[in-house]
């Protein structure tokens, strides 16, 4: 690195390999069907990293809980009954599945899971014949 040139961030030092399922990772088979369905494309595109389980498995409840809310919401009940006030009220599925949706988009873009987020990950830049990264930089005295 010359004077005055930023260092690179801590994902160009990081290797990129699929983390395993954090200890404990519970036996739901939906969660470890995500799991294995997402880690390997993830990786494929090198998004990822050893450290990197914990959120993946966040990310993963927060869309399994959206799926959830969502599947209660499918049958068309968007007013349930509110006794407690004597008539209908919002169903609260549908609080729920926006709330569970915006933080499981928040996990993705952390993973790079979306176009946009994968836009705005720089990657390292391959230096040209003589060296250096930027050919409009020059070495001035």
């Amino acid at each position: 690195m010359r004077d005055g040139e930023v260092a690179g961030t801590a994902a160009e030092t990081v290797a990129p390999v699929a983390p395993t399922p954090p200890a404990g990772f519970p036996d739901d088979p939906d969660l470890r069907a995500l799991w294995d369905e997402l880690v390997p494309k993830l990786d494929e595109a090198g998004l990822l990293a050893q450290v990197d389980g914990p959120t993946i498995e966040l990310a993963l409840r927060h869309f399994l809980a959206a799926r959830q809310a969502s599947d209660a919401l499918s049958g068309g009940r968007v007013v349930v009954e509110d006794p407690a006030h004597g008539g209908v009220k919002k169903n609260p599925a549908g609080a729920e599945f926006r709330s569970q949706s915006d933080l499981f988009l928040k996990y993705a873009a952390q993973l790079g899971m979306s176009f946009v987020a994968r836009a705005r990950t720089p990657v390292a830049k391959e230096p040209d014949s003589d060296g250096d990264a930027n050919p409009f930089q020059t070495n001035v005295g």
